[in-house]
């Protein structure tokens, strides 16, 4: 997943600054973490809208890096949230966990 961000990043931004592709990259990373964490506690709470307004956190850091993948799992999230489906959620976040094991 760290070379599809980076070259996307690469195509944006350029490739002198390998600084600054770390420092994006970082910061995209503690995002999803951070969100992943908000979202487990959601889904245990139920609060399916909070869950949304995070898994539309989650959609946004990943177009703004380019991340397909990771993108495509997210959606699958926001989908249960909108659908208070707290076992699909739970899925969901389950295959994102995995993906952040890749980051």
């Amino acid at each position: 997943m760290k070379d599809l961000v980076r070259k996307w990043l690469t195509d944006q931004v350029g490739d002198e600054d390998e600084t600054l592709l770390e420092t994006i990259y970082g910061d995209y990373v503690d995002t999803i973490r951070e969100q992943l964490v908000k979202a487990k506690g959601e889904i245990a709470r139920g609060d399916f809208i909070a869950l949304d307004v995070t898994a539309h956190t989650l959609k946004g850091a990943t177009l703004t890096v380019g991340d397909t993948e990771t993108y495509e799992a997210v959606i699958a999230l926001r989908d249960a949230a909108k659908g208070s489906n707290a076992t699909a959620a739970s899925l969901a976040l389950a295959r994102l966990v995995a993906m952040k094991d890749l980051l």
